[in-house]
């Protein structure tokens, strides 16, 4: 994950839960992958791109609706 600078405040929240990853570009549910260098990340596959599980762009955390 990257680190902060001091004084500015953290834009991921501190903890996953109620959020779901989604795609920046379509907003399309990401799906979670197993990578070779033994990291996870999440993919888009109606984008063909995804990001690292550890370090998501912004807009790829959505807070999940309650069914």
């Amino acid at each position: 994950m990257k680190r902060q600078l001091r004084g500015q405040p953290d834009p991921l929240p501190a903890s996953g839960r109620g959020y779901v990853h989604v795609c920046p570009g379509c907003a399309q549910p990401m799906t979670l992958h197993d990578l070779r260098d033994g990291d996870q990340a999440y993919w888009c596959h109606s984008c063909n791109r995804g990001h690292r599980a550890g370090d998501p762009p912004e807009g790829a955390l959505k807070v999940q609706q309650a069914s």
